[in-house]
């Protein structure tokens, strides 16, 4: 019975282990970068101007939608919106 459950538990570690977060690049008509970080299903992380922005994702109606109080950053495809600051900028994939 405690191999059972040591194999299990083991299993288990290494599963969790394996799931890494998924990052992509994009290039953004002010000239800077913006790095978008998959956390888990529900969180991203943000990486724009040397700041870093936690963000939920939103339900939408095609593409992926992450927001926070201060920003929204919106893929579909190779593109992507990026609204921060009061400013909008359009981005692509690098």
């Amino acid at each position: 019975m405690y191999k059972t459950i040591f194999l299990t538990t083991s299993l288990l570690a290494l599963t969790a282990c394996s799931e890494q977060a998924q990052s992509d690049v994009y290039s953004c008509d002010n000239q800077q970068s913006a790095t978008i970080t998959s956390e888990d299903d529900e969180n991203a992380k943000l990486e724009y101007k040397q700041q870093q922005y936690q963000l939920v994702r939103q339900q939408s109606a095609s593409g992926v939608k992450y927001t926070n109080d201060d920003v929204l950053f919106w893929t579909k495809g190779n593109e992507a919106m990026l609204i921060i600051d009061g400013n909008k900028h359009h981005c692509n994939v690098q």
